[in-house]
């Protein structure tokens, strides 16, 4: 037999009796617990443990004569157990035989011992040696190192996500909440666009009415009851209409200076309202901080100061084109030093 073929065969027969099973053995529910083999098993379970404690790593540096040494022990103790198995209670002086076998097993650990401890120690003292104690920590330190730099790079992708998900969140808080001051400028537009309407309303009534009494006044003459007589009906009928033309066009101005007043907020708030929902826009494509620090002071312009809307006048604020023009220079000056 070749040496390859008795260490493959070794290492078969050392595994099999390894991996046995010993619970096996009992055999309780088969052979009853009088025939049962229930005493061997303990004494069994210590054979095997033994048996376990020969490393297979060993194997190849072991000799031909050591390894049929361990190859019948472990031949002859498996066989012992396979006896076990093949145990009927309806054979010949079972009794004796199940005797016989259980001390079999009982002393097998005695008799495999003194064959077994110097391949134990030889064991032990190969897997303390110094070199390869040293390579399998490396090899440990290096399977730490990885499972370290995997879950760091975990936790730099899990962070990377929670910071997408944080700015995305701040993102969406944002635009609520430009989104809830543009509701309120809407809603001020609207108010005053239903105050605007009704003061229009009031204008045009007032220059109905105006005219109505101008028409009248024209026609007076021809009415009999209101015909003067004399110089002093003519200057208190005279009197009397100018009063009324006065007090009619005050109206007529009252109701047009309050409709313009409505009118300029209207589109006042609408220009806050647009700005604040488009100002993000403009400033997201903005390519430095400077063209957009220029872009958050028109759009803040827009909504806090004052504009000439057409239906009323107001003085332009010079300090905001001062700062833009602050803002340019400073960005133009940036970018050439860069």
């Amino acid at each position: 037999m070749s040496s390859k073929d008795l260490l493959d065969q070794t290492n078969a027969s050392l595994e099999r009796i390894q991996r046995f099973d010993t619970k096996t053995l009992a055999r309780v529910d088969e052979l009853g617990r009088q025939l049962s083999f229930e005493e061997a098993v303990a004494p069994a379970q210590k054979l095997v443990d033994l048996f376990k404690r020969v490393p297979a790593s060993i194997l190849d540096s072991l000799v031909d004569s050591q390894l049929n040494l361990i190859k019948g022990r472990a031949d002859a103790d498996f066989n012992r157990f396979s006896e076990i198995m093949d145990f009927s209670a309806s054979q010949n002086n079972s009794i004796q035989i199940r005797s016989n076998l259980i001390q079999q097993v009982t002393s097998a650990y005695d008799a495999a011992f003194p064959e077994l401890w110097q391949f134990i120690a030889f064991g032990i003292a190969n897997n303390t040696d110094s070199a390869s104690l040293e390579s399998r920590a490396r090899a440990v330190l290096q399977d730490i190192e990885d499972r370290a730099n995997s879950v760091t790079s975990e936790l730099a992708a899990k962070e990377s996500k929670a910071e997408d998900m944080l700015k995305n969140i701040q993102a969406v808080a944002a635009e609520q909440g430009v989104s809830q001051q543009a509701e309120f400028f809407k809603r001020r537009a609207d108010d005053h666009q239903g105050q605007a309407r009704w003061w229009r309303n009031a204008t045009a009534t007032s220059i109905v009415v105006t005219i109505i009494f101008a028409v009248f006044s024209a026609l007076a003459f021809k009415f009999s009851w209101l015909r003067v007589d004399n110089q002093f009906d003519a200057i208190e009928f005279v009197t009397g209409k100018i009063l009324v033309f006065v007090t009619l066009a005050g109206v007529i101005a009252l109701c047009a200076k309050n409709f313009l007043a409505h009118q300029h907020n209207v589109v006042l708030n609408r220009h806050r309202q647009t700005a604040l929902q488009t100002y993000r826009v403009l400033v997201d494509a903005g390519t430095t901080s400077g063209s957009q620090d220029i872009i958050l002071a028109y759009a803040s312009s827009c909504i806090f100061g004052s504009q000439d809307t057409g239906f009323a006048k107001e003085g332009a604020d010079g300090g905001v084109n001062k700062s833009v023009l602050e803002l340019m220079t400073k960005s133009t000056s940036a970018g050439g030093s860069h």
